[in-house]
């Protein structure tokens, strides 16, 4: 497969350890060869996969003969959600729910590409940046596909994602710094330590970012090939709405979808670089200086993926939003009540976002919306108790308390729902 930049289209002739587009500064992708097997693939589209992302192997940067690293990775449910629809005034908002894929997030589909590729090129040892999510996910591949790995994880992390990473047999090394210094000190020390660079940015794995384009498949063949109007990606780094957005533009030219979405790429507040260059009409975005944020997930202060996701917001109509950590806290209460899917911050993001834009009334109520719940909360279990409300504790001696006594007038009032 060749590559190309997704945001100009010219062809990638360079060398080097960095993917990046030196005439725009956009992503590197692969090129499918689309025309050339145009029947072929939309053959294989519209029958779908029971094999999760595997099953679109010819559609992925690998050839047939290769064994897969996997774990039953994708074929998450697209949730029609009814009842927090209600809440949003919404007649068909759906959440796409990564948090079933087999570490909990959908950095599953690039961890399946990346160590499957590591181990098809021998590689000695793994080794990543990463808040959690990713770090979680490749340290369970890297487990599956029994090679050494080294986390790089920023102190300020949330610790029950540690845990994680360390039970699936990762070795963790700690950092006072971001998300994306761990990233570029884990590249550094790619000559010095032997290991494999295999943090989630197309700047590092254009073919390995490719799973995550069949999110976009699944939703496509789940909608029977009838595209949502909107899309909401939670943004950290922006590599996932970068290839969804790619799953799309190719169904889209292959004749299979009526329209491509259009994109809103939702950030926190605390850590926004991708909405101020936005609002600021900039087609890249600056390093942000300290992010601050419940959503750890989403707190990277370089875009990677920043020119191409300007690119993709903008000519498809979409938006850059930011949200700040108590409409986060609403919109995973939120979720979780009325659909019974408990998001990580990042994930519950996309929620917030969702209700601020049909508040305003750019959203409106027939509009047909797909939000991709990145990952799963019950990793940050104790961060979310903190926003919960506290509950009455009856005493043993109580069971046996009259129905007028003082307990059961306070329980009545509790209960009275």
């Amino acid at each position: 497969m060749s590559l190309y930049c997704m945001t100009c289209n010219t062809p990638w002739e360079g060398e080097g350890d960095e993917y990046i587009c030196p005439r725009c500064g956009g992503s590197i992708a692969s090129d499918n060869c689309l025309e050339k097997h145009r029947e072929e693939f939309r053959r294989l589209l519209r029958a779908g996969s029971r094999e999760g992302i595997w099953g679109y192997q010819k559609l992925l940067p690998y050839e047939p003969h290769i064994r897969p690293v996997s774990l039953g990775e994708g074929n998450t449910p697209l949730l029609k959600a009814e009842g927090l629809g209600k809440r949003l005034d919404m007649k068909h908002l759906y959440l796409k729910n990564e948090t079933l894929n087999p570490s909990g997030s959908y950095k599953d589909r690039f961890s399946t590409v990346a160590v499957t590729m590591a181990k098809e090129k021998g590689v000695a040892s793994l080794a990543l940046g990463s808040a959690g999510n990713a770090a979680g996910s490749v340290a369970a591949y890297a487990a599956k596909g029994e090679l050494p790995c080294f986390v790089l994880l920023p102190t300020a992390a949330v610790r029950e994602r540690a845990w994680q990473i360390q039970t699936y047999g990762a070795r963790m090394i700690g950092m006072e710094c971001s998300i994306a210094e761990c990233i570029h000190f884990v590249q550094k020390g790619v000559p010095v330590l032997g290991w494999e660079n295999v943090s989630t940015t197309m700047k590092y794995h254009p073919w390995a970012s490719q799973g995550y384009k069949t999110i976009a498949y699944e939703i496509g063949r789940q909608m029977e090939f009838g595209a949502p109007d909107w899309v909401f990606c939670p943004v950290g780094g922006a590599s996932l709405l970068g290839k969804v957005y790619q799953g799309f533009e190719e169904m889209f030219r292959l004749g299979m979808i009526p329209h491509i979405p259009r994109f809103a790429g939702i950030q926190a507040a605390g850590c926004a670089p991708l909405v101020k260059a936005y609002r600021e009409n900039r087609r890249s975005t600056e390093l942000w200086k300290e992010a601050s944020t419940i959503a750890f997930a989403i707190a990277d202060t370089e875009t990677f993926e920043g020119v191409t996701a300007l690119d993709i917001i903008r000519k498809t109509g979409g938006l850059a939003v930011a949200v700040t950590d108590e409409e986060i806290l609403e919109g995973l209460k939120l979720m979780a009540s009325s659909e019974a899917v408990i998001g990580e911050p990042a994930s519950a993001s996309v929620i917030a976002g969702v209700q601020k834009l049909r508040r305003k009334g750019v959203i409106e109520k027939g509009d047909s919306v797909v939000c991709i719940i990145s990952g799963s909360g019950l990793k940050d279990l104790p961060l979310i108790a903190k926003s919960l409300p506290g509950y009455p504790v009856i005493s043993g001696e109580t069971l046996n308390c009259g129905e007028d006594s003082a307990v059961m007038a306070e329980l009545r009032q509790y209960c009275c729902v």
